[in-house]
C-alpha cells in the first residue's frame, strides 16, 4: 500500500516542499505549517521525521485535525485538534504543555519516531532508534501505556503535521517508503499509509446525532443518509444518489429543533 507525503495544497505559502514532497522547509519568520496529504480515522501507525534544521523553540512535529490552523503553533493556547513535540522537548496538546515528557532540547539531525493509535487516540514520541517512548522506560505503544490522549473524537480525521516558527527550519518525513531508524512497534502499521477506512461506529454516531436535528421522521432518514456519506473521501455514485434524495426533500418544511432537554440527552448519549 502506498504511503502519504506532505500536501502541496495544504500548507502555508512560505513552506517549500522538495524531495518528492517529503522535505518541508520554512522560508520566512513567523508560524507556518504543513499537513500530510492523507488522514487516518482508524488503525495504528508508525512514522519518523528527521529534524534537519530545528532552531526555534516552538518548531515541532505531530498530528493535527483538518480544521486546525496552520498559522498557529502546537504551543498556541486554544490550538484545538493538535498534539506535537516541539524543539524544547515538550509535548503540547491543544496548545497546553502535557507535562507527559521532558526530552530536553532537540538537536539538528535528530530522528523522531511517532506511534499513533488512532482508535485509542493515543500518541507516543521517541528520539532516535533507542529512545524511550515519551521519555519514560515504562511507556510503550505495544502495551498502550503512557501515551498522550489526544482530544480528537472518534471518527475525526488525523493528519501528520509539522509547524515551523523560524526561517530555514526544515524536516524530512519518512512515511514508510524508506527503512526506519527505529523498530516499528508490534501491532503498528509500518508507515502512514494513503487512504483511510471509515469505521462503522463513526458513521453510526454521526447518523444518530443528525437524526435528532429534527423530529420529522422523513427528514431524519434523509439526513442520516447524507451524513453517512459525508465522511467518505471520494465522491461516488452512491453519494450522488444520496444528494439527489436530499434535494427531493429540500422543499419539505423543517419544523422547530428539539427541546433543550432533548439536546441534553443527545449530548449525554
Amino acid at each position: 500500500m502506498a504511503n502519504t507525503v506532505w500536501n502541496g495544497s495544504d500548507k502555508s505559502a512560505s513552506v517549500t516542499l522538495t524531495g518528492s514532497n517529503l522535505i518541508a522547509t520554512s522560508g520566512a519568520a513567523g508560524t507556518f505549517g504543513v499537513r500530510a496529504a492523507d488522514k487516518q480515522i482508524t488503525g495504528k501507525f508508525y512514522w519518523e521525521v528527521t529534524c534537519n534544521i530545528i532552531t526555534a523553540a516552538n518548531t515541532g512535529i505531530g498530528i493535527m485535525s483538518p480544521s486546525a490552523s496552520l498559522s498557529a503553533g502546537f504551543f498556541t493556547s486554544g490550538f484545538t485538534g493538535s498534539c506535537g513535540l516541539i524543539r524544547t522537548g515538550l509535548i503540547y496538546l491543544d496548545g497546553t504543555n502535557t507535562a507527559a515528557a521532558a526530552f530536553g532540547t532537540i538537536a539538528n539531525g535528530t530522528v523522531v519516531g511517532i506511534a499513533f493509535d488512532v482508535d485509542a487516540r493515543l500518541i507516543w514520541f521517541r528520539l532516535g532508534a533507542g529512545g524511550n517512548w515519551n521519555n519514560n522506560a515504562a511507556y510503550s505503544p505495544v502495551t498502550g501505556t503512557g501515551g498522550v490522549l489526544t482530544k480528537l473524537g472518534l471518527g475525526i480525521p488525523a493528519f501528520p503535521a509539522a509547524i515551523f516558527t523560524a526561517n530555514g527550519d526544515q524536516t524530512t518525513a519518512n512515511f514508510g517508503d524508506s527503512a526506519f531508524v527505529g523498530a516499528v512497534p508490534s501491532g503498528f502499521t509500518s508507515g502512514f499509509t494513503s487512504g483511510a477506512s471509515i469505521p462503522t461506529n463513526a458513521l453510526t454516531s454521526q447518523a444518530i446525532a443528525e437524526q435528532w436535528i429534527t423530529t420529522n421522521p422523513i427528514l431524519q432518514l434523509t439526513q442520516t443518509f447524507v451524513e453517512q456519506w459525508a465522511t467518505v473521501q471520494n465522491v461516488s455514485q452512491q453519494a450522488v444518489v444520496t444528494q439527489m434524495v436530499l434535494e427531493q426533500w429540500a422543499s419539505v418544511t423543517v419544523i422547530a429543533p428539539p427541546s433543550a432537554d432533548q439536546n441534553r440527552v443527545m449530548i449525554l448519549a
